[in-house]
């Protein structure tokens, strides 16, 4: 059985990242039949649920940690990608909730090629897209 984690990240792969990559797919696609640029779309959808499950579990952790940032009153995580677990969290949390505009980022580079990523989600967009995929987002943010 899915997470609610990887339930929330379905929802976002279909209706939002894999989407947008679809849409472009399709305008870039001149001179393509239409049943090979639906089979290129479902092949995006695939892809983007295969990245769902691979980063639910960092994206968990980082919308736990953001989400005690946040209650502490915090408005942002910094993530470190020098750390493999900040960076798995980076990569979460920025496919899947800054690109559909559910949260905002920023970097600041820490020696050259390694950054700090500062994180900082909009709770209520997040609320409602949760809403919307019938996840119980309490759960997802909730310490095991």
């Amino acid at each position: 059985m899915a997470s609610e984690a990887q339930r929330l990240l379905h929802y976002l792969a279909e209706h939002y990242t894999g989407r947008e990559e679809a849409k472009d797919l399709e305008r870039a696609s001149a001179g393509l039949e239409e049943h090979e640029i639906a089979a290129e779309q479902r092949r995006v959808i695939r892809r983007e649920h295969q990245l769902a499950d691979k980063l639910a579990r960092a994206f968990q952790r980082g919308l736990r940690r953001a989400y005690e940032a946040h209650c502490a009153g915090g408005n942002a995580i910094t993530l470190d990608d020098r750390r493999r677990d900040e960076n798995e969290m980076a990569e979460a949390l920025i496919h899947f909730l800054v690109g559909p505009g559910l949260a905002k980022s920023t970097t600041r580079e820490t020696q050259p090629m390694h950054y700090l990523y500062i994180i900082s989600i909009d709770w209520e967009a997040l609320e409602r897209v949760a809403r919307d995929a019938q996840v119980d987002l309490a759960s997802v943010l909730e310490a095991h």
